[in-house]
């Protein structure tokens, strides 16, 4: 809900969930694909969300294939604390920009 501003109806949050692990399914899915094809190595370069090892791609492809070696890495803005959801992180510095959530303040 946070990183839609708070601004989605509740309603929906369900079905932004589920698209969210459709989409991650269909990345794990492509990458074994490549990965029987090529016999890897394989990368996927997407959003961090989807690098996530609890939620993202690597927990889709934890279920489907336990064997393969999956490594997550994610770019932040800022140290992620003891509880980044990666196995490594690069640090970036911040990138100036409006606050995304403004258009949605009452006037």
């Amino acid at each position: 809900m946070a990183a839609h501003c708070n601004a989605l109806p509740e309603e929906m949050l369900a079905g932004m969930v589920a698209a969210q692990r459709l989409r991650d399914a269909a990345f794990a899915r492509t990458a074994l694909s490549a990965l029987a094809d090529t016999g890897g190595p394989v990368v996927v370069i997407t959003g961090s969300g989807h690098a996530d090892l609890a939620r993202g791609i690597p927990a889709a492809l934890a279920v489907a294939a336990p064997d393969v070696a999956v490594l997550s890495i994610g770019q932040v803005e800022g140290d992620p604390g003891a509880d980044a959801p990666f196995d490594l992180w690069i640090v970036t510095l911040p990138t100036p920009r409006e606050d995304p959530c403004a258009a949605f303040a009452k006037p």
